[in-house]
């Protein structure tokens, strides 16, 4: 309110610098006489001298040709008339107050001085001589609008806030109905802690101006702040009668009603709202996200958020954030194909951000669309050339198309953009050792699997793959078997980490040590890998029980291997390596 009213200090400033003043005339019986006793044409060349200059905009010039005549008259109240209200707009208030209290008490009923007077107490902060200076220009004028308004502004300053209302009152008899004095009873009676009669006042405004949606949307929000929802809600309809698109209605509206526990009411305004153009595309996706927390349980509610949805797409179908949306929805759904064509679209529309892209990158993945992949990084990295993880899924993309040089391309240029993220960077590393593997590039591989595990020493998918590339080469086996224990402690239940435990085992001839590690695979899942299930025949070989082994060779080929001895195996009855 403080800042209402220094802005309402100002506007009469500007309005009194303004204003009409009693032309000074020689012809002034009063003025003639005091004139007769100096020089009169030395006074009024000094006196129109001085209304000259300040027309000019020369202020100062003009204070001194006020002061000459006061200086050769200082009976006279006009020079300091004039002079108060040069200083007044030079923001030299002390002095302008000199001269306008010396001109009062020349002249006490002059309007203007007194005007001036009550202005200049105002800005001074000498509240109480300003309203006894308003009350007297109001004995000279009571119907006088401005007058009484500022009368009111002197009140709130001095904190005499039910006087100001009744100013305000007295200003409605004389302008009739009016917003503005709607407004600041509403504000004064906020202030003094009388919300009733802060609504009284709101209301007496929705009387008067029954078309005006202004008020009733006033109304519905004090209403709401006092836990008054029937009210709010009856308020909120006449909104409604008045604006039928209103989306502010529409959104407290279902707001309101969902506390009620009346949700297919609550749907309806929703879905209202997001038909509207007129309500902004933040505030229905601030509710779609309120949405994605109460729908993870609830298919019924899950049904409509997926309307509001559709409905949100219609509205708004060239903004990406409605596809964003539904693509998180679908993504969290396992709907992976919805959730494609929304980000895809999404990019389309705003190909700004980056997020977007990525999680587009990992669904593509996720539907092992590997080529969607592979161009999408491609374009990402056009778009966002420094952002790591484009790199990352291109390199990924290319290890699974068996492009293995294009994946070490991609992940050795994305790793030196890692800044900060180490756990990203041994991800790098990691897949580099796989594409080195790829190729037999076993030194580079090698390297690669020990930086990532420098960085992430836990990571069991490299302490895994690290350990079976060496136990496949027979290499570093005494190596390979401390990370594998690190690995089976640090995840005792994954059976192709148990299936690699017990292969490092087996390379070191260690085969009863690998048959209990590849039982312990087989008790957690591993029966259904064919790989696993004949590695389990391998050892049951070479532990010489050789029709089990026939027939876990066997087993293995129902279950879909590839493998390429195990065909000869199965026919000869031996083991080849």
């Amino acid at each position: 309110m403080r800042i209402q009213l220094v802005l309402i200090l100002c506007l009469l400033a500007q309005s009194m610098a303004a204003q009409d003043h009693p032309f000074y005339s020689s012809e002034d019986p009063v003025i003639k006489e005091k004139l007769s006793v100096v020089d009169p044409v030395e006074y009024q060349g000094y006196f129109f001298s001085g209304l000259k200059y300040k027309l000019l905009g020369d202020p100062q010039m003009a204070l001194q040709q006020f002061k000459n005549c006061i200086r050769l008259d200082g009976s006279e109240p006009a020079p300091m008339y004039e002079s108060a209200m040069i200083l007044f707009q030079l923001g030299q208030i002390d002095d302008a107050l000199f001269f306008i209290e010396s001109a009062c008490e020349i002249e006490p009923e002059n309007k203007w001085y007194l005007h001036l007077l009550a202005t200049t107490y105002l800005e001074s902060s000498k509240y109480v001589k300003s309203i006894s200076a308003y009350k007297k220009l109001l004995e000279i004028e009571p119907y006088n609008e401005d007058w009484t308004f500022e009368l009111a502004t002197a009140y709130i300053l001095n904190n005499q806030y039910r006087n100001a209302i009744k100013a305000y009152d007295q200003l409605e008899k004389i302008v009739g109905p009016n917003e503005l004095l709607f407004q600041q009873k509403k504000q004064i009676y906020l202030d003094l802690g009388d919300k009733n009669s802060a609504i009284n006042e709101i209301e007496k405004w929705a009387q008067s101006e029954p078309k005006n949606v202004k008020p009733y949307n006033q109304l519905a929000e004090m209403y709401l702040l006092l836990g008054k929802q029937d009210k709010t809600i009856e308020t909120l309809e006449k909104v409604l009668e008045i604006d039928p698109n209103n989306p502010n209605a529409f959104i407290i509206l279902s707001d309101l009603y969902r506390n009620k526990k009346e949700f297919e009411k609550a749907f309806e305004y929703t879905l209202r709202a997001f038909s509207s153009d007129a309500l902004n595309i933040d505030a229905k996706m601030r509710t779609l996200l309120s949405y994605y927390e109460w729908t993870d349980n609830d298919t019924l509610l899950l049904q409509k958020a997926y309307r509001l949805i559709d409905t949100l797409v219609a509205t708004h179908p060239e903004d990406a954030k409605p596809y964003t949306i539904a693509g998180d929805y679908y993504y969290r759904d396992d709907s992976l194909k919805k959730a494609q064509y929304y980000f895809r679209k999404a990019t389309e529309l705003d190909p700004s951000r980056y997020p977007i892209w990525q999680q587009l990158m990992i669904i593509s993945f996720d539907l092992k669309d590997f080529d969607e992949v592979a161009v999408l990084s491609e374009a990402s990295q056009e778009l966002f050339p420094s952002q790591p993880t484009s790199y990352y899924f291109g390199g990924l993309a290319n290890l699974q198309l068996k492009q293995f040089a294009s994946a070490i391309d991609q992940l050795n240029t994305g790793k030196l953009m890692v800044i900060g993220n180490d756990p990203l960077l041994a991800q790098f590393y990691a897949s580099l050792g796989d594409a080195y593997n790829a190729l037999k590039e076993f030194s580079d591989s090698d390297k690669s699997y020990k930086k990532s595990l420098e960085i992430s020493p836990d990571n069991t998918y490299v302490l895994n793959n690290y350990s079976y590339y060496l136990s496949l080469r027979k290499e570093k086996l005494e190596e390979a078997e401390q990370m594998m224990k690190k690995c089976i402690e640090l995840e005792p239940k994954q059976s192709s980490y148990l299936d690699t435990y017990a292969w490092v085992f087996y390379q070191q001839k260690k085969y009863q040590k690998a048959l209990e590690w590849l039982e312990k695979s087989l008790d957690n899942g591993g029966a259904s890998s064919a790989t696993i299930v004949e590695h389990y025949g391998d050892v049951l070989y070479q532990l010489g029980r050789e029709e089990e082994a026939l027939k876990e060779w066997n087993i293995a080929k129902e279950l879909g291997s590839d493998s390429e001895w195990l065909d000869k195996k199965i026919r000869d009855k031996k083991l080849y390596e």
